[in-house]
């Protein structure tokens, strides 16, 4: 079943996200992919995230399906004019990538190349929903008729307690299908603020997977807390690591994980999860998986 068929019958999908490695080699992505084949629905993999080089994630994508894993493509605007975006989603769609999260990317400054590299500004996300939209439609930027067009599934981010209803809806109407979510801990707090979009009817037939992290440290939560807007970390969430270093605050950041995810079930207009755990992908989405309840059901 593919994500997308698993959004549509309303399974509760788990998707993860998988980092490409600076070095050019295959194996690292090669092993998680496969230690993650069968137990989740698809995987994210980055497009240079943080602002910071990474093997591109078209030969990522790649290497994960060869392992079974069905990829979710990140293409930030910023590093491509609207050619090359364009040469990059037909490559993509050639080699077998049937799914885009549209993202304009993080900032240059954050990295290391804000004195050597240029931001490209020909279009941002939103541009780039329309742009997959056109291409699903058969038609490249300048009026070109492709023979075999696409059919891209198309995600857009969505950041809780930051984006408004117009910003969803804006989205939505570009071309969005489906939505993952910056990192919730504070579940009732995302809970009321996605209530009126749902109530709105905005996301009828548009799935929304949020976006769950296992912390490895009271330090981390405090960084996501202080500094990512949208992630807001409740007390309880901070309590639950205070004091607590290497397996033991791993092992608390699992449960704490599992527990968002339980309690993300019961809210309305939640289609699934996204796990993200960079530097354990393997370990830490195995185990929340496991403690969450959320093993696919055996086959035969």
């Amino acid at each position: 079943m593919t994500l997308r068929e698993a959004l549509a019958a309303g399974t509760f999908p788990v998707t993860a996200e998988l980092n490409p490695p600076m070095d050019p080699v295959a194996e690292p992505v090669r092993r998680t992919a496969a230690a993650l084949n069968g137990l989740i629905a698809a995987a994210n993999v980055t497009d240079n995230a943080a602002a910071t080089v990474k093997v591109s994630p078209l030969a990522a994508a790649t290497w994960m399906i060869e392992q079974g894993l069905e990829p979710i493509m990140q293409v930030t605007t910023r590093d491509r004019n609207i050619m090359a975006l364009q040469s990059e989603l037909l490559g993509a769609w050639a080699l077998g990538v049937r799914n885009i999260l549209a993202l304009s990317g993080d900032p240059l400054k954050v990295g290391r190349y804000a004195e050597l590299a240029t931001k490209v500004t020909d279009l941002d996300s939103l541009g780039l929903v329309k742009l997959i939209r056109q291409l699903n439609d058969g038609r490249l930027a300048a009026g070109e008729t492709l023979r075999t067009g696409t059919d891209f599934y198309v995600a857009s981010a969505m950041n809780p307690l930051v984006d408004t209803a117009g910003k969803v809806e804006a989205k939505i109407a570009a071309g969005t299908q489906f939505f993952q979510t910056n990192i919730v801990y504070d579940v009732p707090r995302f809970a009321g603020w996605l209530k009126p979009i749902t109530d709105a009817g905005t996301l009828d037939g548009i799935p929304v997977l949020v976006g769950v992290m296992p912390p490895r440290s009271s330090r981390a939560l405090e960084h996501m807390h202080d500094n990512i807007p949208g992630v807001e970390v409740d007390d309880a969430t901070f309590a639950r690591l205070a004091g607590l270093a290497g397996e033991a605050a791993r092992d608390a950041g699992v449960a704490v994980a599992a527990g968002v995810i339980t309690a993300l079930r019961e809210v309305p207009g939640v289609a699934g999860v996204h796990i993200m755990a960079p530097g354990w992908e393997a370990e830490a989405v195995t185990r929340v998986v496991h403690a969450a309840g959320l093993e696919p059901p055996a086959s035969g």
